[in-house]
């Protein structure tokens, strides 16, 4: 996601748990926390629930029982979320 989303400034974790930095630029790695904020909202809205982690980070923590559609659904929704958030600050 760093490629493909500016916004992104690292993704990191282990196994199902994973968590993504949001920035405001990617060479300073300036925090983002409205702009989390936003991809928070905007994924509960389409049935995503992710946690908020510290000041602009988001924390994936899906069940340990997970189909590939249901894993599928997340991450094109969280992509579209993302899109949405930075076309529309």
């Amino acid at each position: 996601w760093p490629r493909r989303f500016p916004c992104v400034g690292d993704v990191r974790g282990l196994g199902l748990m994973i968590g993504f930095e949001l920035v405001k630029d990617q060479a300073t790695k300036e925090r983002a926390p409205e702009l989390r904020d936003r991809i928070v909202d905007l994924a509960f809205q389409r049935g995503v629930l992710v946690l908020g982690a510290g000041p602009n980070s988001i924390r994936l923590a899906p069940p340990l029982v997970l189909t590939a559609d249901q894993a599928d659904f997340a991450v094109e929704t969280l992509e579209e979320c993302i899109s949405e958030a930075v076309r529309t600050r």
